[in-house]
């Protein structure tokens, strides 16, 4: 009899144990689906003025820490300014962050996530002349192209300045494939 009952407490165990582990494979499935939301970014570009074929400058977008985060290297196509950014989703709160800093001193911190396919980080934070929001928008466009819209508002939101849009084309590889 105790034999028996060993073997069921055994087997309710069994059971528990694989019931848990597929639920931790789905929780971490869904997780690594997050840690990849942004990776339509990667790759080596060539940054165009949107709408133009004025080069504005290069950028490196690079996996980094077992493909948790995004490291970006941006420099000017026409002089010293280059910059960098650490990207990551951050499963405590759900949210994607960036941490932008550049040569010029200037530092940025945005939050924000997929909306419609899009990737949307934004801020607000009080400068010397009063509240300021800061909107980047990445999206993903025909032929693996990325354009990169970032925009301002001074009034809460109501009304918009494009600061910079820019156009992310891919670097060819000899075989005229895209690299990624």
């Amino acid at each position: 009899m105790i034999s028996i009952i060993k073997s069921a407490i055994f087997c309710c165990f069994l059971a528990l144990s694989s019931f848990t582990n597929a639920q931790n494979s789905d929780d971490q499935n869904a997780l690594n689906k997050k840690f990849h939301e942004f990776d339509f970014w990667l790759g080596e570009w060539d940054v165009y003025k949107y709408g133009t074929d004025t080069l504005v400058g290069h950028s490196k977008i690079e996996s980094i820490i077992d493909s948790v985060g995004l490291l970006e290297n941006y420099w000017s196509a026409m002089g010293k300014y280059q910059g960098k950014s650490l990207n990551k989703y951050n499963s405590s709160n759900g949210i994607w962050e960036q941490f932008w800093i550049d040569n010029g001193g200037n530092t940025l911190k945005l939050a924000g996530g997929l909306n419609s396919g899009n990737m949307v980080l934004e801020n607000k934070r009080e400068t010397k002349d009063g509240p300021l929001q800061n909107k980047i928008t990445w999206e993903k466009l025909e032929k693996g192209n990325v354009r990169q819209t970032w925009e301002v508002s001074k009034d809460g939101g109501n009304t918009w300045k494009t600061v910079f849009d820019g156009l992310y084309v891919g670097h060819k590889l000899k075989n005229g494939e895209m690299r990624k």
